[in-house]
């Protein structure tokens, strides 16, 4: 089951409708619940099934989730077990575009150069001292936490997802009480480009911007005058 959104639910419940999982025939729709902590209003039902085998899902079956060796509390665990809405590739209403054309290419040229010199300064004993950048939702907030993170480059388009959605408003929440510019002008697949990957990155921290200060003040700058 998920509760959250009614909007991610109905979404969620049309597009798994008639799935095909494992030669089941999956049949999803939106139920009026209020026992979840992920959210309060609506689940959908994945309990039905109507293919020629008996199936029904129960708390039973799913069992602990793990974190590396940790189990991961089963409010967050309930989250993570809703089946992902990909991006249609358009920004997020999370996302608060600063409306400036010369933004792109600083964050290109911002992104790339802090990428190379991290990626320099790999082999160096005291690189860690230097560290430029860090990325995955986790470590941003936890460098946001720790007062580290200067700057942070999110995805206008992150999947609709109950567990990546509390990570992204915990980062939102952190980053406006630190006073920290969150910038949403790329989206996964531009971020992964510009920092010279071929995977597409959700979220990038600056936490040492020497090497492109230009970029990192001209971006701060047009931050400031759009909030």
């Amino acid at each position: 089951s998920y509760f959250g959104d009614s909007n991610v639910a109905a979404s969620a419940a049309a597009q798994m409708d008639n799935m095909v999982i494992g030669g089941q025939t999956i049949s999803a729709k939106v139920l009026h619940d209020s026992k979840s902590s992920c959210a309060t209003e609506k689940s959908i039902d994945l309990s039905k099934d109507t293919s020629s085998h008996t199936y029904q899902k129960t708390d039973d079956q799913f069992g602990p989730m793990y974190s590396g060796d940790k189990i991961i509390p089963e409010q967050y665990a309930e989250c993570k077990r809703v089946p992902k809405i990909p991006g249609n590739g358009k920004p997020r209403s999370y996302a608060s575009l600063l409306g400036n054309e010369d933004a792109i290419p600083l964050l290109y040229e911002m992104l790339g150069e802090l990428m190379r010199l991290q990626l320099r300064s790999k082999d160096d004993k005291n690189a860690k001292a230097r560290r430029r950048l860090v990325m995955g939702l986790r470590e941003v907030a936890r460098g946001i936490r720790a007062n580290k993170v200067k700057m942070v480059i999110m995805a206008n388009n992150l999947d609709e997802y109950g567990a990546i959605d509390a990570k992204l408003q915990g980062i939102i929440d952190s980053a406006g009480e630190k006073d920290v510019p969150i910038i949403y002008e790329l989206n996964k697949r531009k971020i992964g480009k510009a920092i010279g990957k071929t995977i597409k990155v959700s979220v990038v921290g600056i936490q040492n911007a020497d090497g492109a200060q230009v970029q990192f003040k001209a971006l701060k700058k047009m931050h400031h005058q759009a909030s």
